[in-house]
């Protein structure tokens, strides 16, 4: 027998077999994330950034402008089922494979170059190389605004560096380092 449970019980047990959010706000204007890559022919994958531009509550899609690497790409979402098993007994949720999206975290934009960023370089990076991962986002320093920085937020691997100073100084040892063609920047 099929039983509905409330988003506030279902959410914490099935989190971990989805990842679509408990709620979504659905509307025209309405700035969304895509959430599979159901539609990578298309251009289309986990993290592609659109606009709603219309919501058929009848045919239960719901149509958006993704914007893609060099053109907008018109397209209808369909809702997705999630089937899995919770304490034994099967279990599904059914929701459109969007977020609402203000703002990306530096790991779901990894990959991703943005025609403009805003970065709160703060205490908040935890990852090494986190705050390199968000400014190589954008194409350019001027597509770069920092409103708030902090030097907590660049964290720096030792080894990584122990390795640097390695290759460094073996560089520097080979005969061709000395040679009038090698010019380091």
């Amino acid at each position: 027998m099929a039983k509905n449970w409330n988003t506030e019980h279902s959410q914490h047990m099935f989190k971990k077999h989805t990842n679509l959010p408990v709620e979504v706000r659905l509307q025209t204007g309405a700035r969304v994330m895509f959430l599979t890559n159901d539609m990578i022919a298309q251009g289309i994958c986990n993290g592609t950034i659109g606009i709603v531009t219309d919501v058929d509550r009848q045919a239960e899609r719901i149509h958006v402008a993704f914007i893609g690497t060099a053109r907008l790409m018109h397209t209808i979402v369909f809702p997705k089922t999630s089937y899995f098993t919770v304490n034994g007994m099967n279990a599904s949720r059914r929701q459109f494979p969007l977020q609402n999206c203000f703002a990306l975290t530096v790991h779901k934009c990894q990959g991703l170059t943005l025609p403009h960023i805003s970065l709160f370089l703060d205490d908040q990076f935890f990852a090494v190389g986190q705050a390199y991962t968000a400014l190589s986002r954008a194409p350019s320093w001027d597509a770069v605004d920092i409103p708030c920085l902090n030097k907590t937020a660049f964290s720096i691997d030792t080894a990584v560096l122990n390795e640097y100073e390695r290759l460094q100084q073996k560089a520097i040892s080979l005969p061709f380092f000395l040679s009038p063609q090698y010019q380091p920047s």
